[in-house]
């Protein structure tokens, strides 16, 4: 037999499509209550070469620990709207021709919810495997434009649509609920995202129905702008600063042009800045942290976990500093292509780290 090799940035969404396939050839009522059930955690601009997982110590030991951890994972483009095409579809963005955040550049338009989403991966669970589907958070940063179907649109192969009109907030936003709108303001207990996130899947796992395995996808804000954590983790992290590594504060001058343009050595302001963002960031990851704990747990209690898929990782990385750059990602340096990829499940052994590419 002939052998081949996947090109890294491709093998995670292959193997999404792989499980998706093998799920829908599988006879639609046989072995209907041991199909696995899978849970994917979606964070927004978190990275893993420069900390990110540092402050999400629950994640780590309920997914990472009890699973499979993969330290060479790369996205399909490290801007958030393609990335997420790429992830829904499994396709590279020159096929679903998502191209950068904006309704022109294809993110949620039109042209997208006719030709790509009838066919993400969800979609195909629902349609051929028989899963509840549910979702709640981000989806694309385009969604809920009004020149698109606004929040009216629900997209294929959702049964329950808890979506986020445009891009990450954490209060003052505007949900989608199957197709409704729903408006949050500024108090704490009713409308921080993150939090509000929790309690809608863990609603979901507590009143979903039991005939039927499902597929949940969460979409968390964090960590990405404006960071704004939850009071009570306001003061956390206090003398932390960005990573000090090799590329931190340094001319690229051997990288391409754009990257040669930042000025540098950084002003001590613009030092300051990255350092307090950086702390910011990990705040807000800290309700991410309580979101995990709150959804293993309540799987735990239910009698599910051992039958359920939780699949952890970042639509694309982020920087803060390296090559003297500002805070953003785009650039095809590891820094904003590497993401976290952790995963327990039905025979995962648990504690196992590959240095696989995916």
């Amino acid at each position: 037999m002939a052998s081949f090799r996947l090109r890294p940035r491709a093998m995670f969404h292959f193997a999404l499509i792989c499980v998706i396939l093998l799920l829908s050839n599988l006879p639609v009522m046989a072995n209907m209550y041991h199909r696995p059930n899978i849970v994917l955690i979606l964070t927004d601009d978190l990275d893993v070469s420069i900390g990110g997982m540092i402050p999400l110590n629950k994640t780590r030991k309920l997914i990472g620990d009890a699973g499979i951890t993969f330290p060479n994972t790369f996205v399909a483009s490290p801007l958030c709207c393609p990335s997420r095409a790429s992830i829904l579809t499994g396709k590279y963005p020159h096929n679903h021709h998502v191209i950068n955040n904006t309704l022109e550049g294809n993110c949620s338009s039109q042209s997208w919810q006719k030709t790509q989403e009838p066919a993400t991966f969800p979609a195909l669970l629902q349609k051929y495997g028989y899963y509840q589907t549910f979702f709640a958070g981000k989806y694309l940063n385009e969604y809920g434009n009004k020149e698109a179907g606004g929040v009216d649109h629900v997209p294929s192969g959702w049964d329950y649509w808890f979506a986020l009109e445009k891009n990450s907030k954490y209060y003052n936003y505007t949900l989608s609920v199957n197709g409704k709108a729903q408006r949050h303001g500024q108090n704490y207990s009713e409308d921080y995202l993150t939090d509000v996130l929790a309690n809608i899947s863990i609603e979901f796992l507590q009143y979903k129905s039991n005939y039927r395995p499902f597929f949940m996808m969460v979409s968390t804000p964090a960590p990405h702008s404006p960071w704004t954590a939850a009071p009570q983790y306001e003061g956390q992290f206090p003398n932390v600063k960005a990573p000090r590594d090799p590329s931190f504060n340094i001319h690229g001058k051997d990288k391409h042009w754009l990257i040669r343009q930042a000025k540098t050595p950084m002003a001590n302001s613009s030092v300051e800045f990255l350092d307090n963002a950086y702390r910011k960031r990990w705040r807000t990851l800290l309700s991410v942290d309580d979101l995990v704990e709150k959804v293993v747990k309540k799987l735990e209690v239910r009698g599910e976990l051992a039958n359920t898929y939780v699949i952890f990782t970042s639509d694309n990385g982020y920087h803060t500093g390296q090559f003297s750059l500002p805070l953003d990602k785009r650039q095809l340096y590891e820094f904003d292509i590497r993401v976290p990829l952790l995963v327990r499940g039905p025979n995962i052994k648990p504690n196992q780290t590959t240095k696989n590419k995916v």
